[in-house]
């Protein structure tokens, strides 16, 4: 009987997402292992407008040449993390072949023109530009907008 009502619960009750406090305790600061060459191919033929965050970060730790993403347009969706020197993550899990694999990826932001105040884990879109700061990029928001937490909150 007990079993019954276990398994009945297993199934009728969605599994919860994987939180944004796990991804942050996953991340090592190193870029994901994705396929970076095959992103930095599509990356050279112009056509990032399908790129999610987990693109855009392999993209940002792996180019050898910054200045050709400057100014690159994007509109991606993320929670937020805390990041360094005036800026926030904006960062998803990325699965490659199942929940276990899942790990950080994250795209650095400037927060100088963000209005209000964004919480770490709080899910938000990001349309901006890439820029130059220091000696890597980061998307420079044109408008931050809180969202809800999507249905398929990993990125593939």
């Amino acid at each position: 009987m007990i079993s019954t009502v276990f398994v009945t619960l297993a199934v009728a009750l969605p599994p919860a997402s994987l939180s944004a406090e796990l991804a942050l305790a996953r991340s090592t600061g190193a870029p994901p292992v994705l396929s970076t060459s095959a992103t930095l191919a599509l990356a050279s033929s112009d056509d990032t407008s399908s790129f999610g965050v987990g693109e855009w970060a392999s993209v940002l730790a792996t180019t050898t040449d910054p200045a050709r993403f400057v100014g690159e347009p994007a509109t991606l969706v993320g929670f937020v993390a805390p990041g360094e020197d005036g800026t926030f993550d904006l960062t998803r899990l990325v699965i490659v072949h199942c929940v276990i694999d899942a790990q950080a990826a994250s795209v650095p932001v400037t927060v100088r023109d963000v209005d209000g105040d964004l919480e770490p884990g709080q899910w938000v879109e990001v349309s901006g530009e890439f820029a130059r700061q220091g000696g890597g990029l980061v998307l420079q928001p044109a408008s931050v907008q809180a969202v809800a937490e999507p249905g398929d909150p990993y990125e593939y």
